[in-house]
């Protein structure tokens, strides 16, 4: 659906207590929810205390932007990008990842241990659930709701995100480390998401390859990784950037060519 340009009803700092409650939330409910007993109910199924926090994070910060920042349901879902067309996205990624994927098959070994649930989850849904909260609602909402500039909507966001993940570590240092790093990453998932016209499936087939990556293959525990998973990221990094500044208009022209080249019905 068109996207109101107009501008938003309640003024920005609505968005911004919006963002922060929601994000607090996000942070905070795992404590809250332990200190009530709720996990020792969810963590008897495989990945249901992850998949219960995943899914109250969605909801909560979904009401926020409705309840306090005023904009309606059918209008984030316009927002989110999660209509746009998926196919230049499958290609964007496939491109990405299939020489990194060969790469590291020749490279390392693969993971001691490899989970479909890790797989499904960690890979995919997770992922899904993470880049709809933080990129396609709160950068998505910031930016063509309130017209926040790029930084502005992307630095609040990303700080949650980064503190999201702070559990991975074992130390403080460590922790502190995974949250910078995952932060960084949070505003560059968002620049894609910004250019390729707020698609959020670029995004995620980043998102969503990068878990894929550590899950399949040993390249460390965590979002520091190791040398060999370092290297990887920033060639991805690297070759994403190149890609959205200069690859979208020839992935574009291939799936017209491909079209143009398919057989009628």
């Amino acid at each position: 659906m068109p996207i109101d340009q107009s501008r938003a009803a309640r003024p920005w700092y609505f968005a911004a207590l919006a963002v922060l409650l929601a994000m607090l939330f996000c942070n905070y409910d795992a404590d809250i929810l332990r200190a009530l007993g709720v996990n020792a109910w969810f963590e008897a199924f495989p990945y249901g205390w992850p998949l219960l926090l995943n899914t109250l994070d969605l909801l909560v910060i979904f009401l926020s932007f409705w309840l306090i920042g005023g904009v309606a349901p059918a209008q984030q879902w316009g927002i989110t990008g999660l209509a746009k067309p998926i196919v230049p996205a499958l290609v964007f990624g496939a491109i990405l990842f299939v020489p990194v994927v060969i790469a590291l098959l020749l490279l390392t070994s693969p993971a001691d241990s490899i989970s479909v649930g890790d797989i499904v989850f960690g890979g995919l849904m997770f992922p899904l659930f993470e880049e709809i909260m933080f990129r396609g609602i709160a950068i998505g909402v910031l930016m063509r709701h309130f017209r926040w500039p790029f930084l502005l909507a992307a630095l609040l966001p990303s700080i949650f995100f980064g503190l999201f993940h702070m559990y991975q570590g074992d130390g403080l240092e460590e922790s502190l480390g995974i949250a910078a790093i995952t932060g960084i990453g949070g505003i560059w998932f968002g620049w894609v998401y910004w250019k390729w016209d707020f698609n959020l499936w670029p995004a995620f087939f980043l998102h969503a390859g990068l878990n894929l990556l550590w899950s399949l293959f040993d390249l460390g525990e965590n979002a520091m990784g190791g040398q060999l998973g370092n290297i990887m990221r920033i060639i991805i990094i690297a070759g994403s950037i190149i890609l959205t500044l200069r690859g979208r208009a020839l992935i574009d022209k291939l799936l017209r060519r491909q079209n143009d080249a398919a057989p009628a019905i």
